[in-house]
């Protein structure tokens, strides 16, 4: 017999989807790296590319996952998504070389890419859109916990269990299992609508969106400031004289912060019937916070107030095609692909904009952080309060407005 579905099991399956697909699956890798440089032969260059294959696969798949998603529902595709992400874990642990361990990380990042877009669209189905930010506030930081784990846990693991195959295995299986918890968990509901006509089509029509091309530019800017904080900010912390043993607990709770706000900003923003104020209020307190962190690199008060600004605006990001009129639940698939794929241009770009700053002191990648983070307030200023109406909205599952395309 059929589960009925509820709200509250389509959260815990967006939760575990995202923390453990994403949080554990993705992040497990990078505080791994040398461990697998050394067991692979590897250079860290070819590390490097291994990591960033995973990208490339994300920003394939997305705008693909996208137009699945708004036409066979996202049970299906999720759940068919979380299986490729465990075997593609488990084709990591028995990578032989740079170029398995690169494929290996390609195929996870196709299955983030088909993954991702589902999430948003599984929470419209079963929630009002004045409480979708909410729900994926919740389901992201079930994401950021998995990384924050990652980030102190890996690497004393692969140690206790004998080297990254052991614990890559684990993790494997650990996926596995949140694919059987994600389709035992989740349901589709007629009721959201799927999107028809030429995927294509729609995925070209969503892209003149004028307010969607908006959200795009600000998650190109704060999605591609963290994958670069991630790489500048040990450096940053060591260099202004944090002793190396406590980084690792720092970045912890740099990310543990992102994740309490995560949650907190968007019931926040709903309490108080706006987004704009945190569109501008969030990269701002950031931005500022950056700036004083570039110029003193060792105090933790001030990455965690960065991390609050920019978790509070990163889940209102990710839900906000539902609000914008012309998008609407049945399209919010496609929408989200749309997303993810500038999401990883902007991962792309920036790291290697920061990297190459970094010759002239520490302070000069943070500030460039902190300058990412205020550009992020002249789209916002632009976008202005959703037309259709705020996080009340309740958005109609229509062909897009030719009013609202340049």
């Amino acid at each position: 017999m059929t589960s009925p579905a509820t709200p509250t099991r389509a959260l815990l399956a967006c939760a575990v989807a995202h923390g453990v697909g994403g949080g554990l699956g993705w992040s497990s890798l990078p505080p791994l790296l040398p461990r697998v440089a050394r067991e692979l032969g590897i250079s860290h260059g070819m590390g490097g590319v291994a990591w960033g294959a995973a990208s490339l696969g994300i920003a394939l798949a997305a705008p693909v996952g996208g137009a699945l998603v708004d036409r066979l529902g996202p049970r299906r595709v999720a759940g068919a998504a979380l299986i490729l992400g465990a075997l593609a874990c488990a084709a990591r642990a028995l990578a032989v070389g740079p170029w398995s361990l690169a494929a290996a990380m390609l195929a996870f990042g196709v299955h983030v890419g088909l993954c991702s877009p589902a999430i948003p669209k599984l929470l419209a189905a079963h929630l009002p859109p004045s409480r979708v930010a909410r729900a994926n506030g919740l389901a992201l930081l079930a994401y950021t916990l998995g990384s924050a784990s990652m980030l102190l846990f890996a690497a004393p693991l692969a140690e206790r269990l004998g080297g990254f195959r052991p614990l890559t295995l684990v993790i494997a299986a650990c996926v596995g299992l949140a694919a059987i918890a994600w389709l035992s968990l989740a349901r589709d509901r007629a009721a959201i609508g799927r999107a028809h006509g030429a995927p294509l089509r729609t995925f070209l029509a969503l892209t003149r969106h004028r307010g969607l091309r908006l959200v795009a530019v600000m998650h190109f800017l704060l999605f591609g400031s963290y994958l670069a904080a991630l790489g500048v900010l040990p450096r940053a912390l060591v260099d202004g004289g944090m002793p190396p043993a406590r980084v690792g607990t720092a970045l912890a709770a740099w990310l543990c912060a992102a994740a309490i706000a995560n949650a907190l900003g968007p019931w926040l923003s709903d309490r108080l019937g706006t987004r704009r104020l945190f569109f501008v209020a969030g990269p701002t307190l950031a931005a500022l916070a950056l700036f004083a962190l570039a110029l003193s690199p060792s105090r933790l008060g001030l990455l965690l107030v960065a991390a609050v600004g920019g978790g509070a605006v990163a889940p209102l990001l990710l839900s906000l095609p539902l609000e914008l009129p012309g998008v609407g639940a049945a399209r919010i698939g496609a929408a989200l692909g749309l997303l993810v794929l500038v999401g990883q241009l902007g991962g792309a770009v920036l790291p290697i904009a920061a990297g190459a700053l970094a010759p002239f002191g520490t302070g000069a990648p943070l500030g460039l952080l902190a300058l990412l983070h205020l550009l992020i307030v002249l789209p916002a200023l632009r976008l202005g309060e959703p037309r259709g109406g705020g996080p009340e909205t309740t958005v109609a599952a229509t062909d897009p407005d030719p009013a609202m395309m340049v």
